[in-house]
């Protein structure tokens, strides 16, 4: 008990004087607590910027450590086979030196430009992987405020796309949109599109697609706008376009396993003869 009433006596003393979250390096570090060997220090405590219920706050972070190190104290007293532990932090190190070991190898020696002719050269090989396994549509889309004015205007503009003019409907959505998509020209999976939206309630991507190029549907705050540019169904091969970053990162993830495999090689076949091994 004396210990505690020497902690909490410190508390007090630690709210009533200026300290700041950086510890001067200089200061000699007085411990505040201790459990078995293992010491406490004021830097290790972490201070609000406020001096409001200072104390309490730095009466929990004695207590937790406490409480802690007692618990972990009791843990190693009782671990009969500190083997396991030993070996898990052993390969927890190797696994960390080699990964280091090689992300350095890989930043300082990786060419990491990947060219189009890269891309589409593995696309046209592996054509049959991209089998799409849902729908894909390029199209504008606009969650618009049952309350949001000139409604009818704006309808007229996004059935009518492409005739009608695009940058009046941006400057409509921007306005009045709680959420919109108009690039057209990049493909997005119909089912994500349409998570949220009382679209999601019809049955039948596919039909919905091959028969409609414009979709409309309300529920009691929104009108939801779709207009359709194109579509893939599920089955149909998916586009380069939306394939484009996956292949780059194959093709990239390709390199770097064949430059490791090349740094392993290496360093075996230069090191064989200069480490001390044996086989049992």
């Amino acid at each position: 008990m004396a210990r505690f009433k020497f902690i909490y006596l410190f508390i007090y003393l630690l709210n009533s004087c200026d300290w700041n979250f950086n510890p001067d390096p200089s200061k000699d570090l007085n411990p505040i607590a201790r459990v078995g060997d293992k010491f406490l220090y004021s830097d290790d405590l972490i201070l609000p910027v406020s001096n409001q219920d200072s104390s309490n706050f730095v009466k929990k972070q004695i207590d937790d450590w406490i409480t802690n190190e007692i618990i972990l104290y009791h843990a190693y007293a009782n671990l009969n086979d500190k083997t396991v532990i030993n070996n898990k932090i052993q390969k927890y190190m190797d696994d960390l030196v080699l990964y280091e070991y090689e992300n350095d190898f890989i930043s300082k020696n990786l060419n990491f430009i990947i060219s189009d002719s890269d891309i589409k050269d593995y696309y046209s090989d592996n054509i049959k992987d991209f089998v799409l396994g849902s729908e894909l549509v390029r199209c504008l889309y606009a969650k618009i405020r049952i309350k949001a004015p000139e409604i009818v205007n704006f309808r007229k503009l996004i059935r009518q796309y492409p005739k009608s003019n695009l940058n009046e409907i941006r400057s409509y959505c921007f306005q009045f949109a709680e959420k919109s998509f108009l690039d057209d020209s990049l493909w997005i999976d119909f089912d994500e599109l349409i998570a949220n939206t009382p679209f999601r309630e019809i049955n039948g991507n596919s039909s919905l697609l091959t028969y409609n190029k414009y979709l409309e549907n309300s529920d009691e705050n929104y009108y939801y706008f779709i207009k359709i540019i194109d579509y893939k169904l599920s089955g149909d091969i998916s586009p380069l376009s939306f394939e484009y970053d996956i292949i780059r990162a194959i093709l990239l993830n390709k390199r770097k396993r064949d430059l490791l495999d090349k740094l392993q090689d290496s360093i075996y076949l230069k090191s064989i003869k200069q480490v001390d091994y044996e086989i049992y």
